[in-house]
């Protein structure tokens, strides 16, 4: 059953769109807060969500002391990750594979290389995360961030290039009904959520190892949750067909 859209995500998506047709271009600073609530019509926190949204993308960076711009995207060649894994079990566990040999990478990386203004960014997102531990739609956006943010911190933009595409390809994934198997009610939706802060924290301790094992752990979970769904379908599968 498709979700309601949410007002941010309409926001986001004419952002978007501004940025298509070229309205918007690389290098341009983003209009503030104050000014796209009243262009819009609607509340401050309506507008960040959708910022968030679109930094998740790998589309707008935040610039300390300076505002929020347009990015420059790095050669297209990398972008073309498949993204044809919605409703392909098989190829979601090919995705994860994929995520935990690259973000393991990136994550020792983003503790060796993150600033002040990545950290800012990563306590953002994970106060958004701990808010919405109960909001399965608004968990799965800040889920994206989060990882969104480790390839930002690498400083690499060919990573940060590899890692949107994934990222979306687990977007559509997510958003698939299928999404239950990841987020099984609050509990499960809670442990996560402690896992990201803890790579959060090893990230923040510039504690490359520690961050690597703590992401390798999180996205293993993530896998066996899949391999015990996939599991107790073929069970069900056998007893219908039998």
């Amino acid at each position: 059953m498709p979700l309601v859209r949410k007002t941010f995500e309409v926001v986001a998506d004419e952002l978007l769109a501004r940025i298509d047709q070229g309205l918007l271009s690389p290098g341009d600073r983003i209009p503030t807060i104050d000014h796209l609530a009243q262009e819009f019509g609607v509340g401050k926190s309506t507008i960040r969500e959708a910022l968030s949204q679109l930094k998740a993308k790998g589309l707008i960076e935040a610039r300390q002391g300076e505002g929020t711009f347009i990015k420059k995207r790095p050669e297209d060649s990398l972008s073309n990750v498949p993204l044809t894994v919605a409703s392909d079990p098989a190829s979601l566990m090919q995705l994860l594979e994929a995520r935990i040999l690259i973000e393991r990478g990136c994550v020792g990386i983003a503790a060796r290389m993150r600033d002040e203004q990545d950290l800012q960014n990563f306590e953002e997102i994970i106060a958004h995360m701990q808010l919405a531990i109960d909001q399965e739609e608004l968990s799965r956006h800040y889920d994206i961030a989060f990882h969104m943010m480790i390839a930002q911190a690498t400083k690499n933009p060919y990573l940060e290039q590899i890692m949107q595409g994934m990222s979306e390809a687990m977007n559509l994934t997510i958003r698939d009904s299928r999404s239950l198997w990841l987020y099984r009610g609050a509990s499960q939706t809670r442990d996560l959520f402690e896992e990201h802060r803890s790579i959060f924290e090893a990230i923040q301790a510039k504690n490359a190892d520690l961050a690597q094992q703590r992401i390798v752990a999180h996205l293993d979970h993530v896998r066996q949750a899949l391999l015990e769904q996939l599991q107790k379908e073929s069970t069900h599968e056998t007893k219908v067909t039998g």
